[in-house]
């Protein structure tokens, strides 16, 4: 079919089409290309097939003879960045792209320093043996996954105990943990490790890998297992916040009511602690649509409170500190009002936010990378 249009109406419908192709160029090529060279920091040379990876994640990439990396198709908006190389200080670096294209980034590394203060003990040394249980035990967790998960190289943690009461550790190079339950190999570099008093905190950067499954049933058995680590997860609940489906993935949220705010004190109950009591008083529910915000960029959304929350997953039971609300429950502290995510539930700024609860108990048996994607 021909229609003819006047040379006015044609140059419309000209610059529409040139516009909308415009844009869909855009959509399709809106990522960063990240490119450079790793090499030592005092004399230049390259570091050949150093590790250059997406903390957190499965994607990354084996540097070249000669130091150079090429990381595709990654999303603008802040990228934590890690590179490492044996005998070489881990480097961690958030970077942030607002423009799609070609990026070229240098990393120099420094040599790796000796541990100090650190007791190291024979390998059949009881006390380490002990000790590496605790360890194995806090990092690993003690969920449904954990017998399948174990750590290959326990010689590379250096293990000490400090007078006050605290274990610590570091690693003198990555910690590698099997994962068979999600299949996954994860390269940890354990930067600290403190582990006192029933509670535990460790910090560093984090790569995943994949593990290739015997057959196909394994296949299908690891995805299995990442769903159910995924359900109830924080990585779920921030995805849920964002889709403002918060009752419809099984989570009730409450935000806290300033102190200023509040008209009424808490009811009393008799004997028990109920949330009902509290309700109106003391938190308010909330949806996810009141808690996020527009980010700058379209790959980003803030989440936005200026009090904790509290967050009950109600598709499992679980004690709690309320009698009438028996499912896992987690209080979300956010000391700068605010972090940044995305859509789909990855923590791209974290501004330090705390975790006390059932959603701090996450360890990496049950860990999924910030990659990791469900199925629509």
């Amino acid at each position: 079919m021909f229609i003819n249009l006047n040379p006015a109406r044609q140059f419309i419908l000209t610059a529409l089409i040139l516009a909308l192709t415009a844009a869909f160029c855009f959509a399709q090529d809106a990522t960063v290309t990240l490119t450079g060279t790793v090499t030592d920091e005092k004399t230049g040379k390259p570091l050949p097939f150093a590790n250059v990876f997406i903390n957190n994640s499965t994607i990354g990439t084996n540097a070249d003879g000669n130091g150079n990396y090429r990381l595709t198709n990654l999303s603008i908006g802040n990228l934590e960045m890690g590179v490492s190389f044996l005998g070489y200080e881990t480097i961690r670096q958030t970077l942030r792209f607002e423009q799609p294209g070609v990026k070229k980034i240098m990393f120099k590394m420094k040599e790796g320093m000796a541990l100090q203060g650190v007791t190291v003990y024979a390998r059949k040394n009881k006390r380490r043996e002990k000790n590496l249980k605790i360890i194995t035990r806090e990092l690993l967790g003690t969920n449904q996954f954990a017998k399948l998960c174990r750590i290959v190289n326990p010689e590379v943690l250096k293990i000490y105990e400090e007078d006050n009461g605290h274990l610590t550790a570091q690693s003198t190079k990555p910690v590698i943990i099997e994962n068979n339950a999600l299949g996954y190999r994860i390269f940890q570099d354990l930067d600290d490790f403190d582990f006192f008093e029933g509670k535990v905190y460790y910090g560093g950067s984090t790569r995943f890998e994949l593990l290739v499954p015997k057959d196909d049933a394994q296949k299908k058995l690891w995805r299995a297992n990442q769903k159910v680590a995924y359900t109830g997860s924080m990585k779920h609940l921030l995805a849920s916040m964002v889709a403002d489906s918060l009752i419809e993935q099984g989570f009730k949220v409450y935000q806290v009511i300033p102190d200023s705010l509040r008209r009424f004190g808490v009811r009393q109950g008799y004997g028990n602690n109920l949330l009902s009591n509290h309700l109106h008083t003391r938190i308010e529910a909330v949806r996810g649509m009141r808690l996020i915000r527009p980010g700058e960029l379209e790959t980003e959304r803030l989440l936005v409170s200026g009090t904790p929350l509290e967050v009950f997953y109600t598709n499992k039971k679980s004690r709690s500190p309320y009698a009438d609300m028996p499912h896992p429950f987690t209080q979300i502290t956010f000391p700068n009002g605010y972090i940044v995510i995305t859509p789909q539930g990855w923590v791209s700024m974290p501004m330090g936010f705390e975790i006390a609860g059932d959603l701090g108990k996450d360890r990496f048996s049950s860990l999924l990378p910030a990659d990791w994607k469900r199925d629509d």
